[in-house]
């Protein structure tokens, strides 16, 4: 390391810089995309089950809501009738939204 030049010590590092980026990109996520398709596809699933679970009258409410453009009242109306967080509210809003082809 001592005899290289300075551009030559930039090359090498930028060349490392590289390599780390696309393995990190090759290895990152949850494995393969069918992986990650299976994953979003149960996260669905489980999201349409707890949205089934909720009594009709809220169903309705949430329903009116996403019809009307209203997402963040919907999921704030399925996290205080659901008992789930933020994150499974908005999963359970944007499936039935899905479901209800609001898309």
């Amino acid at each position: 390391m001592e005899n290289l030049t300075a551009d030559q010590f930039w090359i090498i590092a930028t060349a490392l810089a590289i390599g780390a980026f696309v393995l990190g990109r090759a290895t990152a996520g949850e494995g393969s995309s069918e992986s990650r398709a299976e994953q979003r596809m149960r996260q669905r699933q489980e999201a349409e089950q707890l949205y089934s679970s909720l009594s009709p009258n809220v169903q309705q409410d949430v329903d009116m809501r996403i019809q009307n453009g209203k997402m963040i009242e919907a999921i704030k109306i399925v996290r205080q009738n659901g008992g789930v967080g933020l994150k499974e509210a908005k999963q359970i809003v944007d499936a039935r939204r899905a479901a209800m082809g609001a898309l």
